[in-house]
């Protein structure tokens, strides 16, 4: 495994807790919340997107209660890149407004597309549909092989004002919209 893929892996299993892997593996909603927390760390914000440097991260999940529950675990004593991080369990029409990051779950047409489209200002768009770079993500959850990976969409990055470093995309499954 390539040094840069096993470092974001060994981070996400860092992240994960003990608890996670205490049978040999880890839940999959637990690598996701791992993920989700070191995911901020790999993204250049706009100017201006947190007004104070103790601003918190704030990661907004919809539609997955196991990888909500797992995230308020992980972030219930860690900082990220000495920030703050918030765990915002959002239902379906809630206002997303002062989230910076969007983890949206399920299955169900159309949520992903409806919540990418209310969700205002730079927010990191995370999903775990088979379609969701087409609908709006930027980074995607797959498995492969029994191995949470994600899949990343620069042009969905760019259109949302992020910049995703070159450290997350040496490790993603694929990248869209990369120049070859």
């Amino acid at each position: 495994m390539p040094t840069r893929r096993r470092t974001l892996v060994l981070l996400a299993a860092a992240c994960a807790g003990p608890a996670a892997w205490a049978q040999g593996a880890a839940r999959e909603s637990a690598v996701k919340a791992a993920f989700l927390y070191k995911f901020g760390a790999f993204v250049e914000w706009p100017a201006g997107t947190f007004a104070k440097p103790d601003d918190p991260l704030v990661i907004a999940v919809l539609a997955s209660e196991a990888i909500a529950a797992d995230l308020e675990q992980i972030v219930a004593s860690r900082p990220a890149e000495g920030r703050p991080v918030a765990v915002r369990r959002v239902r379906e029409g809630e206002p997303l407004a002062g989230a910076h990051v969007l983890m949206v779950g399920g299955s169900r047409e159309g949520r992903l597309r409806e919540a990418a489209a209310a969700a205002p200002g730079p927010v990191l768009v995370v999903a775990e549909r088979d379609d969701a770079l087409r609908s709006g993500a930027v980074l995607n959850f797959v498995t492969d092989g029994g191995r949470v990976r994600f899949t990343a969409s620069l042009p969905a990055a760019e259109q949302r004002n992020l910049r995703l470093s070159a450290r997350l995309l040496a490790v993603a499954q694929t990248v869209e919209g990369r120049a070859r």
